[in-house]
C-alpha cells in the first residue's frame, strides 16, 4: 500500500492563505524549483480539493508555453499534466483538465492501495482538513515561508483533535522558507 502525504505552503503563523484568499505572499525562490520536480517525479497521483484543482486547471496546462520557462519548468509542467489527478467532491465534478478524476473521500483508500508510489495531497484546508481526520495522510510536508499574514485560513482547525509528530527532516531554501517532514507518532 502506498502512502499518502500532505505538501503545502504555509505562513509562519501558520496560514495557507490571507484575509483576501491570496497566497501572493510565497516569495518566488528558484531553489524550490529542483523539490517540486523531485517531489512531483517520485508520485503515482495527486488529490486536489474542488478550488485548488480549479486554479491550477487555470495554470498547469500551458505553464510551460513561454520561451522563457526553466528545464524545473517545462519538467513540472509535464508531470502535472501527466500524473493523475483526483478532485475530492461529494458528488459530479466536471474536471477539464487531462487525467482529472471526480472522487470521494472514501475513494482515497482505494488508491493508496493500487497505487505503487506516494500519492501527494496538495489541497486547501477543507480537503486537507477532510483527509487529515480520517488518518488517510502518513506524512506532513509543510513549506513554511517567513512571513506573518496575521489572518486568513488556517491550515489545521481550532478544536482538531490532538495528534503527536515526528520530525523526520528539514531544508532550508534561499528565500527562507524551510521544508519541514514530519510523520504521524
Amino acid at each position: 500500500m502506498a502512502e499518502m502525504f500532505l505538501q503545502i505552503s504555509v505562513s509562519l503563523d501558520g496560514y495557507i492563505e490571507d484575509r483576501n484568499h491570496d497566497i501572493e505572499w510565497m516569495t518566488s525562490d528558484t531553489s524550490l524549483d529542483a523539490l517540486h520536480t523531485a517531489t512531483l517525479k517520485s508520485i503515482d497521483g495527486m488529490i486536489f480539493g474542488r478550488k485548488a484543482h480549479a486554479l491550477l486547471a487555470e495554470f498547469w496546462p500551458n505553464a510551460a508555453d513561454g520561451s522563457d520557462a526553466s528545464p524545473d519548468l517545462i519538467e513540472q509542467t509535464r508531470l502535472m499534466n501527466a500524473l493523475p489527478k483526483y478532485v475530492l467532491t461529494h458528488g459530479e465534478e466536471r474536471t477539464g483538465w487531462a487525467n482529472s478524476h471526480a472522487i470521494a473521500a472514501d475513494a482515497v483508500p482505494r488508491l493508496k492501495r493500487e497505487a505503487k508510489r506516494p500519492i501527494a495531497l496538495f489541497a486547501g484546508a477543507g480537503a486537507t482538513r477532510a483527509l487529515l481526520e480520517r488518518d488517510f495522510v502518513n506524512e506532513v510536508r509543510l513549506i513554511q515561508y517567513p512571513v506573518l499574514l496575521g489572518g486568513g485560513t488556517r491550515l489545521f482547525a481550532d478544536g482538531a483533535a490532538r495528534r503527536e509528530l515526528k520530525l523526520i527532516g528539514s531544508q532550508r531554501f534561499e528565500s527562507g522558507a524551510m521544508l519541514q517532514r514530519y510523520r504521524f507518532a
